[in-house]
């Protein structure tokens, strides 16, 4: 099976694995499933980014500079534009595989697009959607399984405006192979069509002992840590010996089901006790509120990745602070 989304699916802003995403890459993992963007969608997707960051730096130093008119403005680390698409980059690259655009498929296009045969446009634009399109018909059509293609340029893909169905002239290009092609157009429509929603219960017992450690390695390791003011100096290495982990006010927001797999996302309360010997250094213990993908195996959970932090501190001997938990719904709305 193979899933591949077009440009205008991939997030401009933020980070890469919205909800949808990471659960469309769940699923497919738990299938077999290959999950690919063409290298067209690749070269788009990065593009952009590079162009909205160099927009939004630029209107940063104007802001600073104008602040500077009134008072002084200390520095501080802002990374480059090309430090910013690198790691833009690799987040593409970790989550999708490649399908590379042969070159036929490029002078095809342009023929395409001089043409006005679909996906491109009767206005002799639209290249680059036909590249996208007949890199996917290529992939498809040297597999024996299924594909599935979301986009929401509804208006050169599908039949008409707003409509889920495919255009015509690209269905017929499809022959035989139509009948395990399907297009989409958003994430959710992937999404209903692989798996079904699930109904799950998750306590701190469905933790087994391996996988609280596996969960204590990504907390003193994860990227978000950086974001909290107790953190921003201090490395995996400097935590310090870690007693134990406490989870509670566990709350699963969203679970599918496909094949006997069930994944699914989930919020809960952490505590990291923290050695006696780092008491006076650290603080007692380190708490916050995570959300992270699960999979269950066996009535407890298999697998689970950390994709967000929030609300992250250490509780010091000298008397805990206010430890308010910061919903995760605006990030992974249930």
């Amino acid at each position: 099976m193979l899933i591949t989304l077009d440009t205008n699916l991939i997030p401009r802003k933020g980070i890469l694995r919205s909800v949808e995403i990471s659960t469309i890459l769940r699923i497919a993992s738990a299938l077999g499933a290959r999950v690919a963007l063409t290298q067209t969608v690749l070269a788009e997707s990065i593009s952009a980014r590079r162009r909205d960051v160099q927009e939004a730096m630029d209107a940063h130093s104007r802001t600073v500079q104008k602040l500077g008119n009134f008072c002084s403005v200390d520095a501080y680390y802002i990374p480059s534009v090309d430090a910013v698409v690198d790691d833009w980059k690799a987040q593409l690259g970790s989550a999708f595989e490649e399908l590379p655009l042969s070159g036929d498929d490029a002078v095809e296009a342009l023929e395409r697009e001089a043409r006005r045969i679909k996906p491109s446009k009767s206005n002799g634009t639209g290249g680059r959607d036909a590249a996208i399109w007949l890199t996917i018909k290529r992939a498809h059509l040297a597999t024996t399984g299924p594909t599935h293609f979301a986009s929401n340029n509804t208006e050169d893909f599908a039949i008409r405006k707003g409509s889920d169905t495919l255009h015509p002239d690209l269905a017929q290009e499809l022959g035989e192979r139509l009948g395990d092609f399907t297009y989409h157009k958003d994430l959710k429509s992937i999404i209903r069509t692989l798996c079904s929603e699930a109904e799950v219960s998750i306590s701190t017992a469905s933790f087994p002992e391996d996988l609280s450690l596996s969960i204590i390695d990504q907390i003193v390791a994860h990227s978000d840590l950086k974001n909290f003011a107790d953190f921003v100096d201090v490395s995996p290495d400097e935590v310090g010996p870690i007693e134990n982990i406490i989870l509670d006010s566990l709350r699963v927001r969203s679970a599918y089901s496909a094949e006997d797999v069930v994944v699914g996302f989930l919020t809960a309360k952490f505590t990291l006790a923290l050695a006696a010997e780092v008491h006076e250094t650290l603080g007692t213990a380190i708490t916050g509120s995570l959300g992270g993908w699960f999979e269950m195996g066996n009535e407890s959970v298999a697998l689970f990745d950390i994709t967000v932090l929030r609300d992250v501190r250490y509780e010091h001997p000298w008397g805990p602070e206010d430890d308010a938990f910061d919903e995760i719904d605006s990030v992974h709305p249930g």
